[in-house]
């Protein structure tokens, strides 16, 4: 257990890939101590995995040095905009940039503000986009190479777009040459007017269609799964995987008998994500992010709500943006519950506000996912627990689903149709 949130938010680079993670955090030291906390107890590693983190910075945990125990290069510390800078400070950056620390630039406008004084020593200057035309790009653009331009020797920081919501928002920082963009944007792509589903995932929803009619038998779906080899050990892989203890399934009939219908349904969903042929780092992040929220869902099963519904109500969320396809569309090609259905189009019944949570805590709308949880009768003190378990599983889950066939030592060996 641990008392303060933390989400993280992708940042992308110029062609799509991931290049960072902005680990936002709240506690009831006004984040002082939430990241201390997060390197002590290993969280923070865990939910940057191996990327560098962008982390909010206050004037107290700047005089600390409390960014100097990180290891070097996995944080890049975010000066706020209205940081005075005082002796105490100056001297606190440059021990910083001395010990090798990444510095940005939170939140440049087109007003001055009192950290514009840091800009010839930041490697990143952040631009909120939200709302802002062009032509305001532009001017922030400009006023940043104007004050370069003053210091003799000063090199300029590469600029980062973020809370980019709208289409026009990322065309327009992108020609004027951002180098990295984070947003809600990416998380909600416009749909394809082509876009077509890969045959993989079409099968396995047609199987989640044929898993939840109780009167087809474990026989009638081993016998369809076996038509599919890719499917078979994609769901094999899957089952075997870490994230459910590794029992040595070696069929699916033993699979159905072992775990049951409904967490049978839950490993399908996974293979559909993962069937998403992935291009770019925005795609990859997508797949993970739903596969997260859905086993994030899953954890508050419970007051009437079933756990293999609140996963797959979790993950089929962001299909939408996984596929590039309406997601009333993507509902037409699976069976889903009334209740999953009304949730995903409607936000109307008993899982609406278990989805409305999930998206707010991912927004790092913390005080808000509390009192939903509060609301759906979940200790609010386990929700960062539940979160970074969603991370854990997550990567576990998507590892098993993605690894080729014949990857790994042994890894294909012995797969059989009959149980």
């Amino acid at each position: 257990m641990t008392d303060f949130c933390l989400v993280r938010q992708p940042v992308f680079g110029v062609n799509g890939a991931l290049i960072a993670y902005d680990l936002r955090f709240n506690d009831p030291e006004e984040g002082q101590q939430a990241f201390a906390q997060s390197l002590l107890n290993g969280t923070f590693d865990l939910v940057r995995n191996r990327q560098p983190a962008f982390v909010a910075a206050t004037r107290e945990q700047l005089l600390g040095d409390a960014f100097l125990v990180a290891e070097a290069g996995s944080t890049i510390v975010m000066l706020p905009r209205d940081l005075a800078p005082d002796a105490d400070v100056i001297e606190a950056v440059k021990r910083y940039r001395q010990a090798g620390g990444v510095l940005a630039l939170e939140a440049v406008r087109t007003d001055a503000a009192p950290a514009d004084v840091f800009l010839p020593w930041a490697q990143w200057a952040r631009v909120p986009a939200r709302g802002a035309s062009a032509e305001q790009m532009a001017q922030v653009h400009r006023r940043i190479g104007e004050i370069i331009a003053s210091v003799p020797g000063a090199t300029a920081p590469s600029l980062l777009a973020c809370d980019i919501e709208q289409n026009a928002e990322y065309e327009a920082v992108r020609a004027l040459g951002f180098a990295g963009f984070q947003g809600s944007f990416f998380s909600r792509p416009e749909p394809l007017p082509s876009a077509q589903m890969p045959q993989g995932t079409v099968a396995a929803m047609r199987l989640m269609g044929m898993a939840r009619n109780p009167d087809c038998s474990d026989r009638q779906l081993e016998d369809v799964i076996a038509t599919d080899p890719v499917l078979t050990f994609q769901l094999l892989r899957l089952v075997n995987s870490a994230a459910l203890g590794g029992r040595g399934v070696s069929s699916i009939g033993q699979a159905l008998r072992l775990i049951g219908r409904s967490a049978f349904l839950r490993w399908l969903a996974v293979a559909v994500a993962a069937t998403r042929k992935s291009k770019t780092g925005v795609d990859q992040e997508l797949v993970r992010q739903a596969v997260e929220r859905g086993r994030l869902l899953e954890q508050l099963a419970g007051g009437g709500r079933d756990g293999g519904t609140l996963f797959l109500v979790g993950l089929f969320s962001l299909l939408d943006g996984v596929f590039r396809m309406p997601l009333d569309e993507i509902l037409q090609r699976v069976v889903l519950s009334d209740d999953a259905v009304a949730a995903l189009l409607r936000r109307e019944g008993p899982y609406a506000d278990a989805l409305t949570f999930a998206e707010s805590y991912e927004l790092g709308l913390f005080e808000h996912a509390t009192q939903l949880a509060r609301d759906l009768g979940v200790n609010p003190d386990k929700i960062s627990e539940f979160y970074t378990n969603a991370i854990v599983w997550t990567a576990e889950a998507l590892s098993a689903a993605l690894e080729p066939a014949g990857a790994g030592a042994g890894t294909g060996a012995g797969l059989r149709r009959a149980g």
